[in-house]
């Protein structure tokens, strides 16, 4: 549910992300071939939410790896390349799980079309990580050389996957490779769902994150310990300015202090480490401040600004006072122009560097959704310009407003059976991420288990555990990670009985009649005796009559018939009896020989289970083949139309109820 990425929710990014290229492959190898990097970002729900700092998730993970890209060494062996997942479907819908792309491949180096891809991630969808990493082995090119895979996630992995087992796709290739994954504010639980996985380490803000790549780039690709120099040029109106304004660039990741440029005719001058910065120009008209420049090892870092008032762009919010975590609706006009602006929410003190929800627009006129932050806190809306080299400047603000929490309530029953289904009354905001689930009392904030989301109606329905004893029912938000409310529940152990008879005939028929709470993917089934839990053979649902029935396997033997559940996985084994099986008697009478095409009865002795029938095949044919045929259940004897083709061939007696086919017992026969 909350995804890696999605809206679930870091350690040290830095060794993270170079501290993989040491281990996996040698030294040696690293040396014999080029190294090939796949970044992989979470863009699920969840990066929307804010970090201790104040920050997104998103907004740290792009000021970081835009940080992370332009220190990297111009290094003809070097090939990076980026896959996103949950940035283009929102988690509820259909192929969200597959919801996984190769932005950018790994040849060689394309440090600007990197850093417009990690600047133009926008937080959508669920949290796939296992797909991602499986899509990832096909990414690989076999050539020897060194390969690590980055992976930045908040959260875990939400559509199901097996991470554990997510790099067989690399070993089915034979392939090596050293993935590291950098989680960013994972809770336990998160955390706990990478260990054994890789490298893993957890990060609580940008300079964890940062440190974390810093150190992992160390091993093979560190970053040029050098300064570069970097230009920039002001006019105002189209007329270069030469003097007067004091020009100030801040690193954007690492807390450095702002180095002021020298005006050098018209040009001001620094030299500065590669990495991402702000420019503050202080003028006589004011500060103006442009975010999102990036300085790189290969330059030129030549920066443009015009710092001529612009007229402010009008925005309107509504509602006036929207529910926290929900929507608003935001209005604007006199915007310039361009097709890379963008409309964005902050808190009212946050710099201008800092955005939440945001979505690109174009047009002197428009309106945009925009999702608030779950928090009762003073917004804004801006509009942000987006300058031709890629930095930006807010040249519109709306009235701050204010957002305010709802009234959440639940209502469902004080006690239930364990294992049952129950029904849960709601209300509250329904914000996008709004979800009701069960979890035992006292369990830590963020836990699930069985859930619904409230969009999907209400009341909803849940399905209890398994476990008798005290719970909560909860309604929380697995965007920001809240809980909302909580009611207590107590769950009483269900009841449960099987009565089959204790033998019966291998492949015949028994009548089951059981004793359970028939929930949804409640099923009785008959499995060898100490067979795994969750091990089944032919089944039914409880839900589809009682008594019901059962084929029995084919082998004799000792078995048993177990009362299981779809409801947790592997399936538990709620209730069993045992049952011995023992070997059915099985015979064909019928002539020897017949002429070609002529019509035959044959009798025959067996359970006539359904799907028990009788064919004729060429000697020596595969198991389950078959060609004229009549069902045992048609009569005894049965009528068999023979070939046309004369030869020698086998009756025999086989059943569907095994694929392929199985014969039960056969002979031979000759067709004139």
């Amino acid at each position: 549910m909350w995804s890696l990425c999605r809206f679930a929710r870091h350690h040290s990014l830095t060794r993270l992300c170079l501290a993989l290229f040491l281990s996996a492959s040698g030294a040696g190898q690293a040396q014999s071939g080029p190294t090939m990097i796949q970044l992989i970002l979470d863009a699920s729900g969840s990066m929307f939410s804010r970090l201790p700092g104040g920050d997104t998730r998103m907004a740290t993970a792009q000021a970081v790896l835009t940080d992370f890209i332009g220190r990297l060494p111009d290094d003809p062996k070097l090939n990076v390349g980026l896959r996103l997942y949950g940035a283009a479907i929102n988690a509820a819908d259909p192929g969200a799980c597959q919801d996984s792309k190769l932005v950018l491949p790994m040849r060689g180096l394309d440090r600007s079309a990197l850093l417009a891809a990690v600047r133009g991630a926008r937080p959508k969808g669920a949290t796939p990580i296992v797909y991602s990493l499986q899509q990832a082995a096909q990414d690989f090119p076999a050539a020897a050389g060194r390969r690590v895979i980055v992976l930045v996630t908040d959260g875990q992995e939400s559509c199901q996957g097996d991470v554990k087992a997510a790099l067989e796709a690399f070993r089915a290739r034979g392939l090596e490779v050293d993935l590291r994954i950098i989680g960013i504010d994972l809770d336990a639980r998160a955390q706990a769902s990478f260990a054994g996985v890789g490298t893993f380490v957890n990060t609580r803000s940008a300079g964890e994150l940062a440190s974390a790549l810093g150190q992992a780039v160390q091993a093979v690709a560190p970053p040029a310990q050098i300064k570069t120099p970097v230009v920039v040029t002001l006019t105002s109106g189209g007329q270069p300015v030469t003097s007067g304004p004091v020009v100030r660039m801040t690193r954007t990741v690492g807390g450095a202090a702002a180095e002021s440029l020298q005006n050098a005719g018209g040009e001001y001058r620094a030299e500065l480490a590669p990495g991402t910065y702000s420019v503050q120009v202080q003028a006589t008209s004011g500060t103006q401040t442009y975010a999102g420049l990036t300085v790189t090892t290969g330059g030129p870092n030549r920066f443009a600004f015009d710092i001529a008032a612009v007229q402010a762009v009008q925005l309107q919010v509504a509602p006036a006072q929207p529910v926290a975590g929900g929507r608003v609706t935001v209005t604007y006009s006199g915007a310039p122009g361009g097709t890379n602006n963008w409309v964005t929410l902050a808190r009212r003190d946050d710099p201008d560097t800092a955005y939440l929800d945001w979505l690109k627009v174009s047009g002197a006129t428009g309106q945009v959704d925009l999702a608030v932050q779950d928090e009762e806190a003073v917004f804004e809306a801006r509009y942000v310009l987006v300058n031709p080299d890629g930095s930006t400047r807010v040249v519109g603000r709306s009235a701050p407003f204010t957002a305010r929490r709802a009234s959440v309530s639940l209502a469902g029953p004080g006690s239930a059976a364990a294992g049952s289904q129950i029904e849960v009354r709601w209300t509250g905001p329904n914000n996008p991420g709004d979800y009701v689930t069960i979890v035992p009392k006292g369990a830590p904030v963020g836990t699930y288990l069985n859930y619904f989301y409230t969009r999907n109606g209400n009341p909803g329905r849940l399905i209890t555990p398994l476990a008798p004893g005290d719970y909560e029912i909860r309604y929380n938000n697995d965007i920001s990670g809240r809980m909302l409310a909580s009611v207590p529940i107590t769950l009483s152990a269900a009841s449960y009985a099987l009565q089959a008879p204790p033998t019966a005939a291998a492949g015949s028929q028994i009548e089951v009649r059981w004793t359970g709470p028939n929930n949804p993917g409640d099923y009785v089934t008959i499995v060898p005796k100490g067979a795994p839990v969750g091990t089944y053979l032919n089944y039914f649902y409880t839900r589809n009559g009682n008594p019901g029935r059962l084929i029995t396997p084919l082998a004799p033997g000792d078995y048993e018939v177990r009362y299981s559940t779809e409801a947790q996985s592997p399936n538990p084994t709620l209730h069993s009896v045992p049952v011995r099986l023992t070997a059915a008697t099985y015979g064909l009478v019928a002539p020897r020989e017949a002429k070609a095409g002529s019509t035959i009865q044959v009798r025959w002795t067996g359970p006539n289970n359904g799907g028990d029938y009788v064919t004729i095949v060429r000697k020596g044919a595969p198991v389950g083949a078959y060609l004229n045929y009549f069902y045992t259940s048609a009569g005894n004897p049965g009528q068999l139309t023979l070939p046309n083709e004369p030869g020698d061939y086998e009756l025999r007696y086989s059943t569907e109820a095994q694929s392929p086919n199985p014969t039960l017992f056969s002979v031979p026969f000759t067709v004139k």
